[in-house]
């Protein structure tokens, strides 16, 4: 946050927002630190410190358990509901974006961009099958049926949606849950038959196949231009970030301005690059592009060091249920910002802080063989 707001101290230009237009500013000092728009940058500060106030207060909430099994249901329960909402609108073939007169074929529940939605599911989900499997202990069958359910609206709504790295981070996903959290399936649990389960997984896949299959289309041609196209203008842009970061290494072109300083680049690199290109479609090299690597290192070692906790103490108390969810949810969300910005959007960043508190939080405790409850 010192960064940013050194940064929004010195502004090289001033972004019009009305004429699109970037106008010097005087008083620049190109020694120092500096971002291409102050408002840009301020307006992006003010997201980032409202995220780190929650970030500390869920960091203070995730100490009780209780109210780790709150944060989870909320999770769970608003993925369910955006997982209804938008299978319920491809359904009916709306090509409105809620709430707006805006036309797409791309969008998913109240999600502009399918990506999004996809990767707000991936951090659903998780939510939903720790809840499914802590309703195995004791008698609680609505429980059992309302969270195994919804587990499975949010599942297959990564396949009525239609991006590719919702289809190809499934079955991915699925094998590291079941990694990660074979050990707190109670061994007291459910006593049933294996033709119960047989039986039970065929008209799961049988309900999975009716939801699923009719609106599939707009997924097969996702995949279909895909193998026309490639990945499109990606690596242009990827190769175009690492030219800033070599020209502004250490203190970055100011948080929230990609967009603005973008356009600078693409005449240097030689590409006659048409539209508005407002993300890097990669989230680690956009933040070393605003930031800087001296402003990237303090994320880095607030991320990847809750991540290595949660691993560590994953390890020494598996049946902490909060720990494997959330080692699993951010794993997928860290894989998919490689190819696209989750981490730019505000709803995307509170799930996974609320995630990484609870990896900074739990503390390991007496092992069990029960499921923490």
């Amino acid at each position: 946050m010192i960064v940013g707001s050194l940064q929004a101290l010195n502004p090289l230009y001033r972004f019009d927002p009305l004429t699109r237009g970037m106008y010097p500013v005087s008083g620049f000092d190109p020694s120092w630190l500096f971002t291409f728009d102050r408002r840009t940058t301020l307006v992006a500060l003010v997201h980032w410190i409202s995220l780190a106030l929650s970030f500390v207060a869920i960091l203070d909430l995730a100490q009780d358990r209780d109210n780790r099994w709150f944060l989870l249901t909320v999770i769970a329960s608003i993925g369910g509901c955006m997982a209804i909402f938008g299978i319920t609108l491809k359904i009916h073939g709306d090509l409105t974006i809620p709430f707006t007169n805006s036309p797409s074929r791309t969008f998913f529940g109240t999600y502009v961009y399918h990506a999004h939605a996809a990767a707000f599911l991936n951090l659903c989900w998780p939510a939903a099958i720790a809840l499914a499997i802590r309703s195995l202990v004791g008698d609680r069958p609505i429980a059992r049926a309302l969270w195994i359910n919804v587990f499975f609206l949010i599942f297959a709504a990564l396949f009525v949606n239609i991006s590719k790295f919702g289809h190809l981070a499934a079955v991915p996903g699925v094998l590291l849950a079941i990694a990660l959290l074979w050990r707190t399936v109670p061994s007291g649990g459910i006593r049933v038959s294996p033709v119960v389960w047989v039986v039970a997984g065929v008209l799961i896949l049988g309900a999975g196949a009716i939801l699923i299959l009719p609106l599939a289309g707009s997924s097969v041609g996702r995949w279909e231009e895909l193998a026309r196209v490639g990945f499109g203008s990606r690596p242009i842009i990827y190769q175009i970030a690492f030219s800033m970061i070599q020209r502004y290494p250490f203190w970055g072109c100011g948080v929230g301005s990609f967009q603005l300083a973008f356009p600078y680049f693409t005449g240097q690199m030689g590409y006659g690059m048409s539209g508005k290109y407002s993300h890097a479609h990669q989230d680690y090299l956009q933040t070393v592009v605003e930031w800087g690597l001296v402003g990237a290192v303090p994320w880095l070692l607030l991320t990847v060091g809750g991540y290595l906790r949660g691993w560590i103490r994953h390890f020494q108390q598996p049946e902490e249920l909060s720990l494997g969810v959330s080692l699993l949810a951010l794993t997928i969300l860290g894989v998919h910002a490689l190819i696209d910005f989750p981490m730019q959007i505000g709803s995307l960043r509170l799930y996974a802080a609320i995630y990484l508190a609870l990896l900074w939080r739990v503390r390991p405790g007496r092992r069990s063989s029960q499921v923490k409850q």
